[in-house]
């Protein structure tokens, strides 16, 4: 069973975006770092594990010639890798990374020909890869592919991967598999590597995958019409579905240690499921369900891969609603 503890306060609200929020974990010292887009700024508040002592600061994506903060962000998300990590930021004109607590740029990449389309341009979807790279979607379809170096400032745009024909709306990962979805519900998947390849492609419905989360051989997909899918990624084969949530989905998660899933959605509701996956179908138990008074939930993540506590934010609150597992 979990329970609510304290909130963690940010000093503005969160955008109505999907997948607006995420943290990084240091637990060598004792921190935890939450993130959530307001307009043109990234929220970041980072505090001990037991909330206190909770330190501010806004990052904001700022035009690399006029310095100006005008660019609209539509999503901000830690990517951990084995050599170091960032923090990754998507816009209306391209995307930027900072180091994880938001001190300094370290790479800045403008949208160019070829990365976009007529109508509206943005970056969204953000997902570390593999070893070395970090993987980001645009609003033309294309998976912009960059290659991380472990320190320093000589991030390359090594490749882009395109098969999507509308914008991508989310990004993940498992092992050398990359998995993308877009705004028709369509779920491509990847193989990571110098050069990346394209294993098989899940057609949509026309309705989109706004969420997407990957467990050992799974891929899963949360949905505008409030159902989860989660798909074999070896053959795209259902595996199984989920009738989940009254409203859009906005956000999903996965603790690989227990294969906890975590939903959220602007029904207000966020849910736990217990999968097991040890059979020819995946199995489903209803495991945790709340709703979270008058809040239009648009972001959850877990805190640790065990699933033993997570956190939800909602549009225009200017908080993190903190639950962990009580005996």
């Amino acid at each position: 069973m979990y329970k609510r503890d304290k909130s963690i306060q940010f000093k503005s609200s969160a955008s109505l975006l999907y997948n607006n929020l995420s943290i990084y974990s240091v637990p060598q010292k004792n921190i935890i770092s939450y993130a959530v887009v307001h307009k043109s700024a990234v929220n970041i508040a980072t505090s001990s594990s037991d909330t206190a002592n909770v330190h501010h600061r806004e990052v904001y994506c700022k035009d690399a010639v006029t310095n100006a903060s005008t660019a609209l962000i539509l999503q901000a998300k830690f990517c951990d890798l084995p050599s170091r990590s960032l923090l990754v930021i998507c816009s209306q004109k391209g995307l930027q990374m900072f180091e994880p607590d938001g001190s300094a740029m370290v790479f800045w990449h403008a949208l160019a020909s070829g990365e976009t389309k007529e109508g509206a341009v943005f970056t969204r979807g953000i997902t570390a890869v593999h070893d070395n790279y970090i993987a980001v979607g645009a609003s033309s379809g294309v998976i912009l592919i960059f290659t991380i170096p472990s320190r320093g400032t000589n991030i390359t745009l090594q490749e882009m991967a395109t098969a999507h024909n509308c914008n991508i709306l989310d990004l993940a990962n498992e092992g050398n598999v990359l998995a993308s979805a877009d705004d028709s519900g369509c779920i491509m998947l990847w193989k990571s590597g110098p050069n990346f390849q394209q294993l098989l492609r899940i057609n949509g419905s026309g309705m989109a995958c706004t969420s997407l989360c990957m467990l050992g051989h799974l891929v899963i997909g949360g949905y505008g019409s409030g159902h989860i899918r989660i798909y074999s990624s070896s053959t795209g084969d259902l595996q199984t579905e989920i009738c989940a949530h009254a409203k859009w989905i906005n956000a999903i998660d996965v603790a690989p240690d227990s294969n906890l899933l975590l939903t959220s959605s602007e029904d207000s509701f966020v849910r736990l499921w217990a999968l097991q996956t040890d059979s020819k179908y995946v199995k489903v138990n209803h495991e945790f369900s709340e709703s979270v008074t008058d809040l239009q939930i648009c972001g959850a993540q877990f805190l640790n891969s065990s699933g033993t506590s997570f956190g939800v934010t909602g549009y225009d609150s200017n908080e993190v609603v903190l639950f962990s597992q009580k005996c």
